[in-house]
């Protein structure tokens, strides 16, 4: 902890944000034992090994954070007006629920559907959770120290999910369908996080759920939602920051299931070096960098952010487009240090970023935009991706495509570098307006 406050610098909280903070920091070493086994780097090495599952199936579980993006308007509505903690505790719950379907799951055609679903809605609830949280974090942490605060939260979470993955691989190396346990293990330890967040108080909440109230009766009177075109039609630089924030996602999102295939199939990586490629380097260099990216986005607009953050993600692209046409697994891994200092930057960047552009009473409508946004493109892009990567054939009305493999990654950069120029025109058009706002403040 003493290091962690030398890292972050101490938060200037009042007593009860204090006492939330440290709820919430039990929560992130505990919950996220079980969440590291919804991760698609997890699952689906358990599902190519073990289910022996097709391609398509790793795209759909890769993808699975994605889709449950999309429900977060949901999950918004759900909890408009209403106190967020017990919302985001009751999903939790169900999400441990949902990873005891896994644990039932049999080694059978049906028992992959199994895996699917309880993936799927497992996904869906920490979509609502995310969406939620970030309110919670809003109300909570004023905005000159809202990024080192969660990032000291982030941190708790990748190390827990490191932790769990590094344990893990030696484990299923040596007996593969012990995977079972580990889930209960999981699910048992997650348990005591949610108790403890269930704890958790949220400073001026009574007056958020008064404006959430006003903005519903307002919407209903109209006859119209604030809903997700509304706020990007009416908003042009966030739906600029969404369209470029969108371009990125999309490099790094195709590469997801094809990098399980690569790595798993057709490198034949044991459990341990496949999970720890895929999953565990890029979850510790995430660990490593946040402390400094949330330094950083304390003092400058997401806009600005971006455009650091964005040279990572390519660099991280190009080395990982060499590793896949060398067929080497150290060269991936060296990729996947670099693509995990730009997760570092980009979780920051993704559960705040959208807090520089949104009114306070809007905080959840903006957030529902950014995780469905999300979510679409999460959905698209793992379907798009091991499709160019493995190809198809014996498709009557199509001719037959062998994939571009791993030239699939330089694609990726291509995507990236787009996205970059557009944050960087982005930051220069926005400049004047946030630098007098600073000034003002």
């Amino acid at each position: 902890m003493a290091l962690l406050r030398r890292i972050f610098g101490t938060p200037k909280l009042a007593r009860t944000e204090k006492r939330s903070l440290k709820r919430e920091q039990l929560n992130d070493l505990t919950v996220p034992v079980a969440l590291a086994m919804l991760e698609g780097g997890f699952v689906g090495v358990i599902a190519d090994k073990i289910y022996e599952v097709p391609a398509g199936v790793l795209a759909l579980l890769t993808s699975a954070a994605f889709i449950g993006n999309l429900s977060s308007y949901f999950w918004t509505r759900i909890s408009s007006a209403r106190a967020k903690v017990p919302v985001i505790v009751g999903m939790q719950i169900l999400t441990l629920l949902c990873l005891l379907l896994i644990v039932a799951a049999p080694l059978n055609a049906w028992g992959t559907v199994m895996l699917i679903v309880s993936v799927v809605c497992a996904r869906c609830l920490t979509a609502g959770t995310v969406t939620l949280r970030s309110v919670v974090w809003s109300l909570n942490y004023p905005r000159s120290i809202r990024a080192r605060t969660t990032g000291r939260l982030h941190v708790f979470t990748s190390v827990v999910m490191v932790a769990t993955t590094l344990v893990a691989g030696p484990i299923l190396d040596a007996n593969p369908l012990s995977f079972r346990w580990m889930y209960v293990v999981g699910i048992l330890i997650a348990l005591i996080g949610t108790w403890s967040y269930s704890r958790v108080q949220v400073a001026g909440e009574l007056r958020h759920r008064v404006f959430e109230r006003q903005l519903k009766s307002q919407s209903n009177r109209e006859g119209q939602r604030i809903g997700f075109l509304q706020i990007l039609r009416n908003d042009r630089n966030f739906a600029r920051y969404e369209l470029y924030q969108f371009l990125s996602g999309v490099s790094n999102m195709i590469l997801e299931a094809p990098l399980v295939y690569l790595v798993s199939r057709q490198l034949q990586a044991s459990y341990t070096v496949s999970i720890a490629v895929i999953m565990a380097i890029p979850f510790l260099a995430r660990t490593v960098s946040v402390p400094l990216w949330a330094r950083y986005f304390d003092v400058v607009h997401v806009a600005k952010f971006r455009t650091r953050l964005s040279g990572v993600w390519v660099l991280s692209q190009l080395i990982l487009w060499v590793g896949a046409i060398l067929g080497s697994v150290v060269v991936l891994g060296l990729a996947q240090a670099i693509s995990g200092i730009g997760r570092g930057g980009g979780t920051i960047a993704w559960q705040l970023g959208h807090n520089d552009f949104a009114p306070r009473e809007k905080l959840s409508a903006y957030m529902s935009v950014h995780v469905t946004l999300t979510g679409i493109r999460g959905v698209l892009s793992a379907l798009l991706g091991i499709t160019l990567f493995v190809g198809w054939s014996n498709i009557s009305w199509l001719p037959d495509f062998p994939g571009i493999g791993g030239h699939l990654f330089l694609l990726a950069a291509g995507i990236g570098t787009w996205s970059w120029i557009g944050f960087i025109f982005l930051h220069r058009d926005l400049r004047p307006s946030y630098a007098k706002e600073s000034t003002s403040n």
